[in-house]
């Protein structure tokens, strides 16, 4: 099964990028959770917790409301961990209010994958983090 929630993240990353909302939400499973307070900027928003397809929704108008651009390179890197799967991305963006220009290099998620839907993800500031939270060994 750990193959298929490799390429359900994968899936989701390429629907993310050509802003397919219909695709991106038939990945994720309707209770779904996706936690940014593993990251230093992760109430960025106002928010550090989003929960099921309506706080998929919230989060998206808030996140690209907060950018002039964004620049989103697919992931860097996509490892196995059976149920998990952790991803490793890049993000480039411009602040609407702000202009300035910000990248996150090395982002990492933590993917929990159920029946080929995506249930919840949990994102850190390294790979390490994500790793340590998958029990993954170094």
């Amino acid at each position: 099964m750990s193959r298929e929630n490799v390429e359900v993240v994968r899936a989701v990353f390429a629907a993310a990028h050509r802003r397919d909302a219909a695709a991106v939400l038939a990945l994720y499973d309707p209770d779904v959770e996706i936690d940014f307070s593993g990251l230093p900027l992760g109430g960025l928003l106002g928010q550090t917790v989003y929960r099921g397809h309506e706080g998929l929704r919230n989060w998206s108008r808030e996140w690209y409301a907060a950018w002039e651009t964004i620049v989103e390179d697919d992931f860097e890197q996509l490892v196995d961990a059976g149920e998990n799967v952790v991803s490793v991305s890049r993000l480039r963006a411009r602040g609407r209010a702000s202009g300035v220009d910000v990248e996150w290099a090395h982002v990492s998620a933590l993917w929990t994958i159920r029946e080929g839907k995506i249930v919840r993800v949990a994102w850190f500031a390294s790979l390490d983090e994500a790793r340590k939270a998958a029990e993954l060994a170094e």
